[in-house]
């Protein structure tokens, strides 16, 4: 007797799609993540691509399905905490002001995850490889959160605020954390957050907000 399974619906094939992307997620993210804990332990050179799959417990093929190299694996634990920041903004209340809504994501991360951002910087200031992707991933992501702005907010995708904003809070972001590390982390995580604050407290983050009402 042949079995007949009965279609699937776009509903099971949208939930079945979401779990291979989240399953997807989790693995480049747990590479990342045992990538930056053995090379700040061991120290980068002392760390192989075969020392990070063992400790996820993954083969060298599924690595080279998500990186080219142990390079692009460290400095992607970094794309992952940004992914949690967009998420965030993009989660927030409708009603939120944008100034508030910036200045609150940043400094609840800058609360939680300084010391593994410290580390991270240590890193790309010890690696000449390292800090070019770093670098080349900052451009990205000032795209990523323009984007983000821009769907929230309500402006064209080509306004150059939006870029220009999020250009200077990545900028504010990296020159804090440098900043902070280099001077012996003062006062632990809420030197860091209080720093971030000082930076962005220069900027007139609602001017967006502003600009999106007289397209209305």
């Amino acid at each position: 007797m042949t079995t007949v399974h009965a279609p699937s619906t776009p509903g099971d094939h949208d939930v079945a799609e979401s779990l291979r992307e989240r399953k997807k997620d989790a693995t480049r993210r747990a590479l990342a993540e045992a990538a930056m804990t053995l090379t700040t332990e061991r120290g980068y050179a002392a760390v192989t691509i075969a020392d990070i799959t063992a400790a996820v417990g993954v083969s060298r093929r599924t690595f080279s399905n998500y990186f080219p190299g142990k390079a692009e694996c460290v400095a992607a634990v970094a794309e992952g905490w940004f992914d949690d920041i967009l998420a965030s903004i993009e989660q927030a209340p409708a009603n939120c002001p944008f100034d508030e809504l910036v200045l609150d994501v940043l400094s609840s991360f800058a609360a939680v995850l300084p010391e593994r951002w410290a580390k991270l910087c240590l890193l790309t200031s010890d690696e000449p490889e390292l800090h070019a992707i770093v670098e080349a991933a900052d451009l990205i992501n000032v795209e990523r959160l323009a984007d983000v702005l821009a769907e929230r907010i309500g402006l064209p995708r080509d306004d150059i605020r939006l870029r220009m904003v999020s250009m200077i809070a990545l900028i504010a972001g990296r020159t804090c954390l440098e900043e902070w590390v280099l001077a012996g982390r003062p006062d632990g995580p809420s030197g860091m957050q209080h720093q971030l604050e000082l930076a962005l407290s220069i900027i007139d983050l609602d001017v967006l907000t502003r600009a999106s009402s007289t397209l209305d």
